[in-house]
């Protein structure tokens, strides 16, 4: 049987675990459970839903997807880390290959005691973004944010369209019909802009010439 304090020092082992403080770590090492493998038995296989992470203190285990093993991890080591972030199918297979022991910390368990102190969960976040990062340096295909910079802002839009002369002045067309000028060439519609209403244009004639006045003759004595 473990000691609250050889707990703590294996969960530490664990990638998501460790930029947990002792504190947590002991609350968490509270609600672990001890649990005897036998060499041959299978932990889990990879269609079963993940619900816990596990941790070796005795024997080896292999991890296996699609028939083909993908590594072994002795005592000290984590496997099904995941498991305390996604409920989703495990997607390998983990075999004992010896006899021994692992501990297990179930997912339900976890959020019970991060329930209680956020500061648990903040600093799990500061763990899983770093991980993040690191395989967005490996794989930075993978690390594409959705939608940004593919489309521009409309407001953006609207000042480049300003800024190449494409967009008329307001009232232009009114303002040439009442100095007697050719109207403005219409804006080039943007991609997926609604089209602008034309306003009617009315021809305003030019005011007849106003005949001089007629001179009279002062009347005759």
């Amino acid at each position: 049987m473990l000691t609250a304090v050889e707990r703590v020092l294996i969960l530490k082992g664990a990638d998501l675990l460790k930029g947990v403080g002792p504190r947590h770590l002991l609350e968490l090492a509270d609600v672990t459970t001890e649990i005897e493998i036998a060499k041959g038995s299978v932990i889990y296989h990879e269609q079963d839903l993940a619900d816990a992470l596990y941790m070796v203190v005795e024997g080896r285990v292999r991890l296996s997807s699609g028939g083909r093993s993908t590594s072994e991890v002795g005592p000290g080591e984590a496997f099904g880390t995941w498991a305390l972030v996604d409920d989703s199918e495990r997607g390998h297979r983990a075999e004992c290959l010896e006899d021994g022991r692992v501990l297990a910390l179930r997912r339900d368990d976890f959020y019970d005691v991060a329930a209680g102190d956020l500061t648990l969960l903040q600093e799990m976040v500061r763990v899983l973004a770093k991980r993040l990062r690191a395989l967005a340096a490996e794989h930075p295909e993978d690390a594409r944010v959705e939608g940004e910079g593919i489309e521009k802002p409309e407001a953006l839009v609207e000042a480049e369209a300003a800024s190449t002369g494409e967009s008329a002045r307001p009232g232009a067309s009114l303002a040439a019909a009442a100095t007697g000028q050719p109207a403005p060439a219409p804006a080039r519609e943007t991609s997926g802009a609604s089209p602008q209403p034309k306003l009617p244009v009315t021809e305003i004639a030019a005011p007849e010439p106003i005949a001089p006045a007629e001179t009279l003759e002062p009347p005759k004595p």
